[in-house]
């Protein structure tokens, strides 16, 4: 450790001086936190692994832009690959980019579909906001993504781990291959199990086991 600091204003001191290619934060820090520290500090070029007790919103934030947590208390195997990631990121330059993506996170927690999510690919990230995916789709163990502009991407994750990622924020896994945005669904056809039409025209298969879940979701979303 180069330093430790128990305040907002002694941690933009040590990170003057210091400059460190990597910072634990706190995000529950006395006096500023550590989320209004971070607004505040300007240019961020230090890889960051939060430190933060169970909460479901900022955990959510976090997890979309694919930055590094640790929860209290801390284990330590956690902590050796939560540093391995972050030596990654450093290696690649994308600090900066991701914690800004938090931040936004953190301002549009009241609107998930404004919320932006970080897609590792083979030759990086990208980072997109959730109302521009219409639907994902598996793709063995990556995931492909279609955007509402026509694009789509390969995201290096399988599919679960997007329908967890995603369960709060208005998607919904319809098939085994299949996680639509449910504010791009424009149609609704009945039969074993169905179909939807989206946004882009795409019609895709309801499966049978999933449509009464589906179709009570819809009913919850859209409010008919």
């Amino acid at each position: 450790m180069v330093g430790e600091c128990e305040s907002a204003e002694q941690a933009t001191k040590q990170l003057e001086q210091l400059k460190p290619e990597l910072v634990f934060l706190d995000v529950a820090m006395p006096g500023k936190n550590g989320i209004d520290f971070l607004k505040g500090y300007g240019e961020i070029n230090f890889e960051v692994i939060f430190v933060t007790a169970h909460d479901k919103y900022i955990l959510q934030a976090i997890r979309f832009a694919a930055v590094d947590y640790l929860q209290k208390p801390v284990d330590e195997q956690q902590l050796v690959n939560a540093v391995a990631n972050a030596s990654k990121r450093i290696m690649l330059k994308t600090a900066s980019q991701q914690v800004q993506s938090f931040l936004h996170n953190m301002q549009t927690m009241n609107n998930p579909q404004d919320l932006q999510l970080c897609i590792p690919t083979v030759k990086g990230f990208q980072v997109v906001t959730l109302a521009d995916i219409i639907y994902c789709e598996a793709e063995n163990t990556y995931t492909k993504i279609f955007f509402k502009d026509g694009k789509k991407v390969l995201a290096s994750r399988p599919l679960m781990d997007y329908e967890l990622m995603l369960q709060d924020s208005q998607f919904f896994r319809i098939h085994k291959s299949t996680l639509v945005n449910l504010k791009h669904i424009r149609e609704y056809q009945k039969g074993e199990g169905g179909f939807v039409v989206m946004s882009n025209g795409k019609e895709l298969e309801v499966s049978r086991r999933k449509k009464e879940m589906f179709i009570a979701r819809m009913k919850e979303t859209f409010k008919y």
